[in-house]
């Protein structure tokens, strides 16, 4: 076989199973927890102070999302 037709299998095969893998996890929730409005950088959050990173939590892909408790309530 030409390296072309291995090329050309390979990408063929990486499709199809790229496909099916991620058939159940749709691309905008996926942008949305990384680029979302409500998410900071690793800057943003180290300029936060002590009181105010208590607020956030690291998500799968490292920036930052506010975490959902009661204490958004009162502060």
């Amino acid at each position: 076989m030409s390296l072309r037709r291995i090329r050309t299998a390979a990408l063929t095969v990486m499709l199809g199973f790229g496909s099916l893998l991620f058939q159940s996890c749709p691309v905008s929730g996926l942008l949305n927890d990384c680029f979302g409005e409500d998410t900071i950088s690793r800057s943003e959050y180290d300029d936060l102070n002590v009181l105010e990173r208590l607020l956030y939590e690291e998500n799968w892909c490292g920036r930052y999302e506010p975490v959902s408790s009661l204490l958004d309530d009162f502060l």
